[in-house]
């Protein structure tokens, strides 16, 4: 049976302290770091679209912050999509 949840992560504060250029790429591995922590998971596995959403405003100015659904499994792999905003 599958968990969910809607989560809105404030990706800035994994950003604040590094270069430019690696400003997307941060907010990544901060998005991950962040549900693994808050949903106790073993792995996660971040869907195509997030990852374009991270991306969209280039490396250098990303969203700093983001609305994903997660869905938790029995095997405590976590699956992040993104959800529409209207």
């Amino acid at each position: 049976m599958a968990e969910q949840q809607i989560i809105t992560v404030n990706m800035r504060r994994g950003m604040e302290k590094v270069p430019p250029y690696k400003k997307a790429a941060a907010g990544a591995k901060y998005l991950r770091a962040f549900i693994k922590r808050h949903l106790k998971a073993t792995d996660v596995k971040i869907s195509q679209d997030v990852n374009n959403e991270i991306f969209s405003r280039g490396m250098k100015n990303p969203r700093p912050s983001i609305r994903v659904m997660c869905s938790k499994d029995d095997k405590k792999i976590v699956t992040v999509n993104l959800i529409k905003q209207s």
